[in-house]
């Protein structure tokens, strides 16, 4: 009998595969989760080893995983099909959800969070797109939730996806920006080019250009490959041009 693919492993190089491919979205969605390989149950002797892979992560990522039609999910079964030996194939894509921030308080601080009393950022609703929460908070992507974990261990004040009012008295406007970043009293604000909410250099550019307007003199966007692949380094390198320029 075969032996089941080291899950870690296979994990990275389904990955890899997708960064190769430019497909960050389900690259990022890989990188915050864990998986179990297990054999599936199947009657079929003769053709290739079927394996079942459980997904250990949260609510948003269990919603797509389990969703077979969802074209991300379809990329990242594709690519954990290409990383297999030519002897397996996946048959099933599970998941299960793990509360990560479980301890004996937990009854209280999911009351406080249904309640209202503990505070979300806004992060507004794209149709059609989850939102990942981590800390109580809501992100857009996995690539986020991976920048915000790097910013925490760097212990700088930032604010995710919060909504601002700016633009010249007449034109006021809403905008929102990415990461809002303090460090040693300068802002600078963290962007993700790359991302299907970031499709157009213009807008983009737009809106640095406002937010410059208002003296946030940092406003620098990284490409979501970079996140995935080094995601401390790049905060450190904004952290350190704030520091300069901010």
């Amino acid at each position: 009998m075969v032996d089941l693919p080291d899950s870690d492993r296979l994990l990275a190089n389904a990955t890899h595969f997708l960064v190769q491919g430019q497909e960050f979205y389900e690259a990022s969605i890989l990188l915050l989760s864990q998986i179990k390989v297990e054999f599936a149950e199947s009657d079929n002797r003769w053709g290739p080893t079927e394996l079942d892979i459980c997904f250990i992560s949260d609510r948003a990522i269990f919603d797509i995983i389990t969703d077979s039609d969802n074209p991300h999910t379809q990329n990242i079964k594709n690519a954990f099909n290409v990383a297999l030996p030519s002897y397996m194939v996946v048959s099933t894509l599970y998941g299960r959800v793990e509360y990560a921030n479980y301890n004996s308080n937990w009854r209280q601080e999911l009351l406080e969070v249904i309640e209202g009393k503990r505070p979300l950022n806004q992060c507004t609703p794209i149709q059609d797109k989850p939102r990942f929460p981590w800390e109580n908070l809501f992100f857009r992507s996995p690539v986020e939730v991976t920048i915000a974990k790097a910013l925490d261990k760097t212990g700088v004040l930032f604010l995710p996806n919060c909504m601002a009012r700016l633009g010249l008295p007449g034109s006021r406007e809403n905008r929102e920006a990415d990461f809002l970043v303090c460090c040693e009293g300068k802002w600078g604000i963290l962007e993700v080019n790359g991302e299907t909410f970031h499709t157009s250099a213009a807008k983009d550019h737009d809106r640095s250009r406002l937010f410059k307007r208002h003296n946030i003199r940092v406003f620098e966007a990284y490409d979501a490959k970079r996140y995935i692949n080094e995601p401390e380094k790049v905060v450190r390198d904004f952290i350190e041009i704030l520091r300069r320029n901010g």
